[in-house]
């Protein structure tokens, strides 16, 4: 996520993605989203609705994600704004779900979902910038069945280009920012969107309307595909499928 001090940028339209949950989003989607929901939808056409309700739920990740902090090189005395920067993220993203998604801080020994590692000093290919995450979205194939797999890795700048300790409020915007990529969405230009470069003299403190409904869209094209797999899946358990061998 790039970082903006002054207004002056070029705005463009936002994106318009394909249509989900019967209307067209308004924010921009993350290409990946797209990938993994056309996997679970190709795999329910081939008969392997364990496989297709694997990839619908790694979009939909679960209803609590655990989160580990990292808090690397921060000085003891800049961790309160960092855990607020969490909370922060983690309350707008849970309002704007509306309760659909909650986050649960984890021990630093503890597996979990989302790690969330702090840095003085965060470039991508180079390149200063407020934070960034790498994710995966997969399935796996272990002696219990098919299984959704899901896990992200966040970093998250403490210090502005110049050296400055980041206000809680900047990285409560990129930390809110990543986890928007982590629900679907994609970079914008326009600053004043979550998704947006971050200004540091204003930061944005939720989603637009149309971000809160493109997520909200996308999930739920995850959940139509997953409750049409579980449909599936137990016609196969009663016995109308003779061919199938994917939950054996």
């Amino acid at each position: 996520m790039s970082m903006k001090r002054v207004g002056a940028l070029t705005f463009i339209g936002l994106t318009v993605a394909s249509g989900f949950a019967g209307f067209k989003v308004r924010a921009a989607v993350h290409p990946s989203v797209n990938e993994t929901l056309d996997a679970a939808r190709n795999r329910a056409q081939l008969g392997k609705p364990n496989e297709a309700a694997g990839y619908a739920q790694s979009m939909l990740m679960g209803d609590k994600l655990t989160v580990l902090v990292d808090y690397g090189d921060t000085p003891s005395t800049q961790t309160p704004a960092c855990d607020d920067a969490v909370a922060g993220a983690f309350q707008m993203w849970t309002t704007a779900l509306e309760g659909a998604v909650q986050f649960e801080r984890v021990p630093a020994s503890t597996k979990a979902d989302i790690r969330i590692t702090f840095g003085k000093n965060v470039n991508l290919n180079g390149t200063i910038v407020s934070g960034f995450i790498n994710w995966t979205r997969n399935i796996a194939t272990t002696e219990e069945g098919t299984k959704p797999v899901f896990s992200a890795d966040i970093h998250l700048r403490t210090t502005d280009p110049k050296g400055r300790e980041m206000k809680a409020e900047a990285m409560r915007h990129t930390c809110g920012h990543e986890m928007g990529h982590m629900f679907g969405l994609d970079d914008v230009s326009q600053i004043g969107m979550l998704m947006g470069p971050l200004d540091l003299r204003k930061p944005v403190k939720q989603p637009s309307e149309s971000e809160i409904e493109t997520v909200k869209a996308i999930r739920e094209e995850a959940t139509t595909i997953l409750v049409a797999a579980k449909g599936t899946h137990a016609q196969h358990f009663n016995g109308t499928c003779t061919d199938c061998h994917e939950h054996h």
